[in-house]
């Protein structure tokens, strides 16, 4: 995205630096809400000098803040790659009106992508900032559950999740990631908050907003890939300080809306927008116990390990090597009896309120680009958030990610409960 240098110098003009040698300042009236947007971008999102997506949508930010009252504080956390002038050290930005202060100008690199960090700066927002609610926008790479080796090196847990950060900035750094595990136990203790919009790839899965149902009351995004531009936030500023379906709808409806006009006279995006749905944490738990009962009343049975599902048809929503994220609504809809399925849909649209779907969105693997066209059924039947489903299959066990040695890292597969089925952290591929 970006590079600290050029981004200064695009917005230098709006910035009204803090001279306090970085003292909080006093807070005065409580506001109606503090908003933090958590830009995690060293990584190729802030590459080419600054002058891809960061910078951009820290302007989209803003210009979107001149519509915000004086009630309404957002706060832009900022962490990018090199420059000659910031040393890559990250930034944490108060914008009101089209304009931007710093309130926080530090003086050594750390991976944004680390916990505690990550902590610090939500924590220091909640003292600073006091306000009768949070909430917080998760802004850079992600990929949901899914599993790699790398993290934070003191994790006890391989997945991966959220904030890609190289480490390019630090003396021998490497990447690293931050797993939802540790995002979950880095916000615990804190005010919960009203709402996470995370604005990058795979969030929308169930495991995500079962493993943040403490946390959060709305867990707000996409269960496939997003636009390297991101969310148009000078249009959706506003919305973060709205409440309930006054926000979610209004996020969702604006983000889907604008990539599906954005897109309409490109002759081969035609059509495409980005999936994106609402989790009210509240449900999560019970649509849990309704997905664990359910599975049991498959017509036909469930099938029992070493049996692959049969997913020929359904919606996924990532690709890497192999399908994964299959949509759990189509999912249980294909395998259910009317009954069964209209119970469990109960539970379902209780969790998932509010969703707008696209059978086509914009993606890098050109594998999941082919197998739009053969995802079968109608849009309706889709729910935008996504399940893990073991499968016999030999990238689940082998590769960069062994879906089937980690998932069970994650309390919703514990809360299914697949070992009922023969499958579990150590099944190994039958051929």
């Amino acid at each position: 995205m970006r590079r600290i240098a050029l981004l200064i110098c695009s917005i230098l003009c709006l910035i009204a630096c803090n001279d306090d040698d970085n003292e909080s300042p006093t807070p005065e009236l409580k506001t109606a809400r503090s908003v933090l947007v958590y830009m995690a971008g060293e990584n190729n999102l802030t590459a080419h000098n600054g002058t891809r997506f960061l910078r951009n949508d820290l302007n989209e930010i803003i210009e979107g803040s001149k519509q915000l009252t004086s009630s309404q504080r957002l706060f832009v956390f900022i962490d990018s790659l090199n420059s000659t002038d910031k040393k890559g050290t990250p930034l944490l930005l108060e914008v009101h009106g089209g304009e931007t202060t710093v309130v926080q100008d530090f003086e050594r690199d750390f991976y944004s992508s680390d916990p505690a960090e990550f902590r610090k700066i939500v924590e220091w927002v909640q003292t600073n900032a006091p306000a009768k609610d949070y909430g917080l926008v998760l802004w850079g790479h992600a990929s949901g559950w899914t599993v790699c080796k790398d993290s934070i090196a003191w994790s006890r847990e391989v997945t991966r999740a959220y904030g890609q950060d190289t480490g390019g900035d630090i003396t021998g750094g490497s990447l690293k990631w931050m797993n939802i595990t540790q995002m979950a136990r880095a916000l615990e203790g804190l005010q919960k908050l009203e709402f996470i919009f995370a604005d990058c790839c795979n969030m929308m899965c169930a495991e995500v907003g079962y493993e943040l149902r403490n946390v959060t009351n709305f867990l707000i995004g996409s269960p496939a890939e997003i636009p390297g531009d991101g969310a148009p936030y000078q249009k959706i500023v506003p919305y973060f300080f709205k409440s309930g379906s006054d926000q979610y709808k209004s996020i969702i409806d604006t983000y889907y809306d604008y990539y599906l006009d954005d897109l309409k006279t490109d002759y081969l995006l035609k059509g495409y927008s980005v999936p994106l749905s609402v989790i009210d944490t509240k449900y999560i738990g019970q649509l849990a116990e309704a997905t664990h009962d359910v599975l049991v009343k498959f017509t036909g049975g469930y099938p029992m390990y070493p049996l692959t599902p049969n997913l020929v048809g359904n919606v996924f929503y990532w690709y890497y090597d192999t399908p994964i994220m299959y949509d759990m609504r189509a999912y249980i809809k294909r395998n259910t009896s009317n009954e069964d399925f209209a119970e469990w849909d109960q539970a379902f649209k209780q969790a998932v309120p509010y969703h707008r779907m696209s059978m086509m969105w914009l993606t890098i693997y050109p594998s999941l680009e082919y197998a739009f066209y053969d995802f079968s059924g109608e849009e309706s039947e889709n729910g935008c958030v996504s399940m893990f489903i073991p499968r016999n299959d030999y990238f689940y066990y082998n590769g960069s990610f062994r879906y089937m040695k980690t998932f069970n890292n994650y309390g919703w597969n514990r809360a299914v409960d697949w070992s009922r089925f023969g499958w579990s952290a150590g099944s190994t591929l039958v051929r």
